[in-house]
Formats: C-alpha cells, sequence, structure tokens
C-alpha cells in the first residue's frame, strides 16, 4: 500500500491510516481532576435508592452503638452485690435477649444495605462504561490516530471499576464512619468527659497524621493506573498480531517490551527499584505505592491501638477512683474499638475515593470531549449539541465530487503539507484512479471525501454541497469503502456483511450482493455457510476473501460513491482477478474513486490522476498518459509491464 510522508510504512492505524510520528496523549494532557461533586453525580440515577442503603446503613449502625450500654448494664448486674444469683441471671438474660434482637434487626439491615449498595455499583459501572464507550464512539479519526487502543480499554475497564466502587460504596462507608464516630464520641462523653477527651485527642493526632498520606497516595494511584495503561497497550497489540509475532520469532521481543512496562523485580534482590526515577514502570510505582498504603494503615491501626490502651490504663484509675463503673468502662472501650474500626473503614472509604478522583479525570476528559468533526450517535440525545445548526441531508445523492484548491495538513502535524492546491473534479458514476509514489497524499485524498478529518484551505464537495455542511452519518451511509487490510469483526458472515445497515436483509438479497463480490460460492461451500463464524479479526478468512466480503458489505449499503483504496495490492494473482472481477461489477453505476498502482485496476478507469508531492502534476486516460507524463511511465515502468504503443 502507497502511505502519505505523514505515516509511517509499517504501521498502521485501526482504520487503515498510518501512525507513524503522531505524538501519543499521556496523563499530562488530562484536564484538572474534577471535583467530588462531579464524580457523585455519576450515581444521581441511584440516589433514592442509595439513600435508602444509607439509612439502612445508620440504623444498623446505631444498633450496633447502642448495645455496647446494654451490655455494660449486663456486667454492672454480674458485679453488684445487692442482687442474688437468680435476680442476677433475670437482668442479664433481659439485657442479652435485647442485644441479640437489635443485633439481628442490625444484620437484617445490613444486608439490604449491602444488595442495595452493589446493586447500584453494578447499574453505576454499566451505565458509566457505555456513555462512555458511546463517547469514544463519537471521537473523530484524528483523535484515533493519537490514542492508543490499550489506554482506552484501560479507561473502560479499571479506571470505571475504580468509581464505581467510590460512587456506591466509599461515599456511603465515609459518610457512616463519620456519623459513627461523632456518635462514639458523643457516647464517650456521656459516660466519662475525661476519659473521652484523651482518646479524642489521640484520634485529632490521627487525623494529622494521615491527611499527607492520603494525598500521596492519590497521586502514586493516579501514576499507577497512567503505567498500567501503557502495559495493557502493549499487550493488546501483540495479542491481536500474534501472526506477525510468531512469524518473525519475535516473542522474545514482545516479552521485552511487555516488561519494560511492568518491570522486572527480579532485577532488584533487595526489592527496592534503584531505577524508578529515570524508568517508571507499574513494579516501581506499585512498591511505593504499597509501602504507602502499609505506612497509611499502620499509622491508623498502631496509633489507634496505642491510644486504646492509653484509655483503658486511665480508666481503670477512674474505676478505681469511683468516678465511673466497671461496666462504664467496658462499654467506653467497645466504643473505642468502634472508633479504631471506624477509622479503618473510613481510611480505606477514602482510599477509594482518593483514587477514584485521580480515575475519574481521565474518565470525564473522554465523557467531555467534543470531537472536532460532529458524528452523533443515532438515538443519543447527550450529542445533539454536537449536531451542526442545520445539517443538510438531500433527497439523493448524484455522486459528483469536486476538489477545489485543497491544502491539508493532520492535525498531529500541523507544519507538514499533505496536499497542496489539489484540485479535482469527478463526475457522477465515472471511475478515477489515483497513482503515485508512497507519500505522495492519495490515501488522503480517500479520507477527505468521507469527512474523516476536515481541509486545512479550500472545500471538497459533493453535488456542489460542501461536505462540512453536509449531515456526517448522511454522508458516510452512501459512501462505501474498502482498503487494503479490510476490517473483518469476530462475528458470522452474514453479521459481517450486514454491518453497514439497520435493516431486515433477506437471503435473496444477501446472496446477490455476495455473487456481484464474487463471494457467495466460496461461503457456500462451507457447512453452516453464511452463519459461519469468521474467527477474530476474520482470521479463518484469506485476504483475497476478506475483501471481496468487504466488497460485499460496501454493496448492500449501495453507496452512490465507493472508495477503494489499494484493495487488490497485497494478493496473489489469482486472488487479484476474482477481487477485480468483483470490484468491476460494484463500479457499475456509481461513482468509483480508486486508489491502486497495478495496471490492471487502473487502466480501465474514465480518468486517471497523477499525484506527485502532494499535488495533482497530470490527468487523463491510460493511453494519454503514457505519451506525455513521465512520472507516470516511471510508475507502469516499475511493474515490469511497460509497452509502448
Amino acid at each position: 500500500m502507497m502511505i502519505d510522508s505523514e505515516k509511517a510504512s509499517d504501521e498502521t492505524s485501526k482504520e487503515g491510516f498510518p501512525t507513524e510520528d503522531v505524538p501519543r496523549p499521556n496523563a499530562d494532557d488530562a484536564p484538572d481532576v474534577p471535583s467530588f461533586g462531579r464524580l457523585l453525580t455519576l450515581a444521581k440515577p441511584e440516589w433514592t435508592m442509595l439513600a435508602v442503603a444509607f439509612i439502612l446503613m445508620v440504623g444498623a449502625e446505631g444498633l450496633g452503638l447502642y448495645n455496647p450500654v446494654l451490655l455494660a448494664d449486663a456486667y454492672d448486674y454480674l458485679i453488684n452485690p445487692l442482687l442474688t444469683t437468680s435476680e442476677r441471671m433475670t437482668e442479664i438474660n433481659g439485657v442479652m435477649a435485647l442485644v441479640l434482637i437489635l443485633h439481628g434487626a442490625g444484620v437484617v439491615g445490613g444486608f439490604f444495605r449491602v444488595a442495595i449498595m452493589q446493586s447500584a455499583g453494578e447499574r453505576i459501572v454499566a451505565r458509566l462504561r457505555y456513555d462512555l464507550y458511546s463517547s469514544i464512539l463519537s471521537q473523530d479519526i484524528a483523535f484515533f490516530d493519537k490514542t492508543k487502543s490499550g489506554e482506552l480499554v484501560s479507561r473502560l475497564s479499571s479506571d470505571t471499576t475504580l468509581l464505581q466502587k467510590a460512587t456506591s460504596q466509599a461515599v456511603p462507608e465515609v459518610c457512616v464512619g463519620f456519623v459513627k464516630l461523632v456518635a462514639s464520641i458523643a457516647i464517650m462523653f456521656w459516660i466519662s468527659a475525661p476519659l473521652a477527651g484523651v482518646t479524642l485527642a489521640c484520634v485529632f493526632l490521627i487525623f494529622v497524621v494521615v491527611i499527607p498520606f492520603g494525598k500521596w497516595i492519590g497521586a502514586l494511584s493516579k501514576r499507577y493506573q497512567d503505567a498500567l495503561g501503557k502495559a495493557q497497550t502493549r499487550s493488546t497489540e501483540a495479542l491481536g498480531a500474534m501472526r506477525t509475532v510468531q512469524s518473525f520469532a519475535a516473542e522474545d521481543r514482545e516479552r521485552a517490551r511487555y516488561r519494560e512496562v511492568i518491570g522486572d523485580p527480579m532485577q532488584f534482590p533487595f526489592w527496592y527499584p534503584t531505577d524508578h526515577k529515570k524508568h517508571e514502570t507499574t513494579y516501581s510505582v506499585g512498591f511505593f505505592k504499597s509501602i504507602v498504603n502499609s505506612g497509611f494503615y499502620s499509622i491508623i491501626f498502631g496509633v489507634g491501638f496505642g491510644c486504646l490502651y492509653i484509655s483503658l490504663w486511665f480508666g481503670f484509675k477512674l474505676v478505681n477512683d469511683g468516678d465511673i463503673s466497671l461496666g462504664d468502662l467496658t462499654a467506653f472501650q467497645s466504643y473505642v474499638f468502634q472508633i479504631g474500626a471506624s477509622l479503618g473503614q473510613t481510611s480505606a472509604a477514602i482510599t477509594q475515593l482518593v483514587e477514584a478522583k485521580g480515575a475519574s479525570g481521565r474518565v470525564f476528559y473522554l465523557l467531555d470531549r467534543v470531537p472536532s468533526i460532529p458524528t452523533p450517535l443515532l438515538g443519543d440525545d447527550k450529542n445533539d449539541e454536537e449536531v451542526p445548526p442545520t445539517p443538510l441531508k438531500p433527497e439523493s445523492m448524484m455522486g459528483a465530487v469536486a476538489f477545489n484548491n485543497v491544502s491539508f495538513s493532520y492535525p498531529s502535524r500541523p507544519d507538514l503539507p499533505v496536499l497542496r492546491n489539489f484540485s479535482l473534479s469527478i463526475l457522477p458514476n465515472t471511475t478515477a484512479a489515483l497513482v503515485g509514489s508512497s507519500g505522495a497524499g492519495k490515501s488522503t485524498v480517500v479520507a477527505l471525501i468521507q469527512r474523516f478529518y476536515d481541509v486545512t484551505d479550500g472545500s471538497v464537495t459533493i453535488d456542489g454541497n460542501d461536505i462540512r455542511d453536509l449531515d456526517v452519518k448522511w454522508l458516510r451511509r452512501r459512501v462505501g469503502y474498502v482498503q487494503q487490510e479490510p476490517s473483518v469483526f469476530g462475528l458470522s458472515v452474514r453479521e459481517n456483511i450486514t454491518y453497514g445497515v439497520d435493516r431486515m436483509v433477506s437471503q435473496e438479497e444477501l446472496e446477490a450482493c455476495c455473487e456481484k463480490a464474487n463471494a457467495h460460492d466460496f461461503i457456500a461451500q462451507w457447512p453452516n455457510g453464511y452463519e459461519t463464524l469468521v474467527g477474530e479479526r476474520g482470521i479463518q478468512l484469506s485476504g483475497g476473501q476478506k475483501q471481496r466480503l468487504a466488497i460485499a458489505r460496501s454493496l448492500l449499503v449501495d453507496p452512490r460513491i465507493l472508495l477503494l483504496d489499494e484493495a487488490t495490492s497485497a494478493l496473489d494473482a489469482e486472488s487479484e482477478h476474482l477481487v477485480q472481477e468483483a470490484i468491476d461489477k460494484a463500479a457499475e453505476g456509481r461513482t468509483t474513486i480508486i486508489v491502486a498502482h497495478r495496471l490492471s485496476t487502473i487502466r480501465r478507469a474514465s480518468q486517471i490522476v497523477v499525484v506527485d508531492d502532494h499535488q495533482i502534476i497530470d490527468v487523463g486516460s491510460h493511453d494519454a498518459l503514457l505519451e506525455r507524463c513521465p512520472k507516470y511511465q516511471d510508475l507502469i515502468r516499475r511493474q515490469s509491464v511497460f509497452s509502448t504503443k
């Protein structure tokens, strides 16, 4: 395939457009981290049920907080010398029965609370992933040119999971933990103000110490997710091209590339990643993240239990002095444990919130990003603001294509011209072939007709209408596209061919399209026929079979303009012959634009456009160009099929 100068010859994007020298976005490109308020809006449809879960949580925790007060009475009854043995047990039995009733009620409330919160979490993450995926699909091609698919997969999986836990679990747990903390402290002051004062001072000390840790954990979590996204990108690239990897015996190279981003723990016998300042990997970031997390929880529980022992020591003195009873001390200690558990639970939830806040910046960046070329999803109201004010939807398309003094540079490299003063007119129902050296700009012409990009200067018109004024979906549904390596999905043959239509297709219509594309015969030979699964990326199909399926897919939408970008260049002679026959049939009755260099493909074109140095140098028939165009003569001569009249 001949490739434009701004693109690599050995690396192509998902849509078939090369991507060399295209700067990739990193974490620094994302906007500032949004507020927690925006984070909570993700769960807005579930706020009612989450409020119910919150009430259940408060009720269950409240019942648990009251039990120590009851147990304090049981302890006092047990050591009360004024009661007989039977009287003691009678009082204790009454207290314990009430404790068990309250405990059971708390367990039931906890069950419904957890069920509601987890179900709400699944609703949130399902909706978020759909919205995020929809937003990604609506982006312009320039976005995909500079964004690796592995990074997007990481946003759809890892980051959305973090946001799910934060909105449905962490936020309620932080709220309840705070309420539980305040309630426990209030009851402790009711039991003994001096003892509560000592405990409260310790709690304040814990909060002062852990706040810096929270910020540190948030920064490390963001860096860890970024490193993980790079690792997923490399693994996705290799696993999606295993035939290429194994054909070059490049397994060790791919292992090395993957290890480069995940790190090699065996390189550090003392575990400390000594190269973390020069090279950041998931291991190096994860190592420091685990150390900081360990310090965070060690301080929480270490200082917490230290405070417990200090308050217990002081409590013994108060009991000895007669200021409080032994039952009061046991209840007080229970509340100290409640505070410790609450701090542990709240700190874990805060950690989740901090991690989610970092992830939310990347997610909201994708959700909020407005594509430079509007491509609204059908039935998706949230994209209405992206639709041009009055997009044109003509009743029909004749197929007259014109480039009017077009100049163009790719958005990623605005200083490098790809087309200069490019003017071309293609009449309806004719065939134009674009030929030229690699990097001349031929594939870019095809991309501009589909409005994958907008021109820098000039205009591209169809039937006299500037394509920037046309509804994007209306335009693309009337343009068929077959590229050198067509995209085939891991679906059945029928589903692949009907991919571009949203209506019921009869078997007769399907077979008719496939017969025109020279595809029906080989499909009919398979046991399952049109229901045959073609494997991931069509791995079970030959190159020629993929091309003929792609041609059938284009024919089924009945395009007025058919674009063929090096559709036969990678095929053997037999496959090329079959595909060329299919192309000839497909070109009948529609405007066809072919990017090619093989004589068999271009010689019957109505006009052949010779492109060199990003501009047109000649236009004419095959015979005329052989007479007068040295560049065209040279292109033909290189195929070893050049002949003179």
